[in-house]
């Protein structure tokens, strides 16, 4: 395992499915770790930043409570169904148009699956996802068939999904990714105008949970 790695599980106070919180870990201390470990980020896909900004905002109001549950998560609002002890997010952007991608790492004393098993309920009840003013031409709506992102399989357990529509008038395509690796959630998402690439997504989401968990990809 290389010193990055051991560095991570000592700092996260476990590695791999086992990733776990141990209660002589200072809250502050893990939340300064975790930030750390999102700014310096190894396998971002060619073309993103390798300097994050702060977390990461819809660009768009939500009018269904689902939908909201899911970005929330992303925007480091992560579900509290399990005893939540601390989470950190950052933000990076791609060289494409109107690319960007958001992520938080959320870690929990426990019930980290009680909360990825809300946000699994989030995306079977979110139907679509509208500005409170439609006629402001953004709408974004839930894939009608399975994506490449739904089938990702990463940690205990991976969820997603696509969401297509647009922003402002413009074709906007984003992406969701939720991974759950012990008591670590670690949410996703990677946005574009017109369409943004499944495979960078794959890769984002991999990269993230790789530097999480201590797992080399």
């Amino acid at each position: 395992m290389s010193a990055v790695a051991l560095i991570a599980c000592a700092a996260l106070a476990g590695c791999g499915a086992r990733t776990a919180i141990y209660a002589d870990v200072s809250v502050a201390r893990e939340q300064a770790r975790i930030r750390e470990l999102l700014r310096d980020l190894p396998g971002l896909p060619d073309g993103f930043s390798a300097r994050p900004r702060e977390g990461w905002s819809p660009p768009f109001r939500l009018g269904d409570t689902d939908c909201k549950t899911l970005l929330d998560a992303v925007a480091g609002r992560p579900p509290s169904a399990g005893e939540l002890r601390t989470h950190a997010e950052a933000t990076y952007y791609g060289d494409r148009v109107g690319e960007l991608a958001g992520a938080s790492v959320a870690s929990y004393a426990a019930g980290a699956n009680a909360s990825f098993d809300a946000l699994g309920d989030a995306l079977d009840g979110c139907a679509r996802m509208v500005r409170r003013n439609p006629a402001g031409g953004t709408t974004l709506a839930l894939a009608d068939q399975p994506s490449a992102v739904d089938e990702l399989e990463l940690g205990d357990g991976t969820a997603g999904t696509r969401l297509s529509g647009r922003l402002n008038g413009y074709p906007y395509d984003m992406h969701v990714v939720f991974v759950q690796s012990g008591q670590t959630l670690i949410s996703i998402v990677h946005a574009a105008m017109g369409s943004a690439d499944p495979a960078r997504t794959e890769a984002l989401a991999r990269a993230v949970t790789a530097r999480m968990t201590g797992e080399a990809e």
